[in-house]
């Protein structure tokens, strides 16, 4: 592989990185004035029109590529309503280190389900990733210091999860940009549709929350969409994957530098761990 190629690739995924990083900062200021489907409605949607265009509007064929873009999709809507949910109880931090643990679940998913075999060091990142997951809910305190925005950021962790291997199967069915176009279409339309029926009086803060939801949507959904994409083709597995793993870090940084967040000893200790089990689950995966 060509070392310059390989160099602006992984250049590529680190920007991309930090743009999802940085982008915890746009949901956390859009959760103080506007509910989880309202603004979820509105940056999917804008995400869906921008691949679209970017696609020349092409979409998976019918079969099992619509199939799987479909279920792409749906988890992708389910995912990104917990997380929104979540950060609006807990801390940018918090949501963004305790999102990262769906890398240490994907192994252990696809034991569940494809029957595949578990190698014995992404025990140990288990391992590192619960006592992660009880410093940063707790600070070291008792259980009862959990928080529900914590629980629900990690029940979308495990949707996430669950995503990555659509998304393996589906991508390897169609072209991977129509199948992405497919995919964001469809979390579009399911927001839409939970919106209109859930959530159709919650229109509070729409007119205060819409500039952020389009930077999220242009930028955070679409644009990194592509560049990880992009990065992903001319790298390595192995070194995407860290890469993208910084996305934590980022999201962390933009709480303390944006959102002027602060975290106990304890709370850095577990976003380490955390960090750790992912270079873990990557390296020995």
């Amino acid at each position: 592989m060509d070392k310059r190629k390989r160099l602006l690739a992984d250049l590529t995924l680190f920007i991309a990185s930090m743009i999802w990083g940085f982008g915890y900062f746009l949901q956390k200021t859009a959760s103080e004035t506007t509910g989880a489907l309202p603004y979820n409605c509105m940056r999917y949607g804008i995400a869906a029109l921008f691949l679209l265009i970017v696609s020349g509007f092409r979409l998976p064929p019918k079969g099992e590529a619509l199939k799987y873009a479909v279920l792409t999709g749906a988890s992708m809507a389910l995912g990104g309503n917990l997380q929104q949910t979540g950060v609006q109880l807990t801390s940018i931090g918090n949501a963004s280190f305790i999102t990262a643990i769906y890398i240490v679940l994907v192994p252990f998913l696809a034991a569940l389900i494809l029957k595949r075999k578990i190698r014995p060091p992404l025990y140990l990142a288990a391992l590192l990733s619960l006592i992660g997951l009880y410093l940063i809910t707790t600070g070291g305190s008792g259980l009862d210091r959990i928080s529900k925005g914590d629980m629900i950021v990690f029940a979308g962790s495990v949707v996430w999860a669950a995503q990555i291997l659509l998304v393996d199967k589906g991508v390897q069915l169609c072209d991977p940009v129509a199948f992405t176009a497919g995919e964001f279409t469809t979390a579009a339309i399911l927001q839409l549709l939970a919106w209109l029926t859930v959530g159709r009086h919650d229109v509070t803060g729409i007119a205060r929350s819409w500039p952020y939801a389009a930077a999220s949507g242009i930028f955070v959904l679409g644009l990194a969409c592509f560049m990880q994409s992009y990065g992903q083709k001319n790298t390595g597995e192995t070194e995407a994957s860290i890469i993208m793993g910084l996305e934590s870090v980022f999201g962390t940084l933009s709480g303390v530098l944006l959102y002027h967040e602060q975290f106990s000893g304890f709370q850095v200790a577990g976003m380490g761990l955390i960090f750790a089990a992912v270079l873990i689950a990557v390296l020995k995966n």
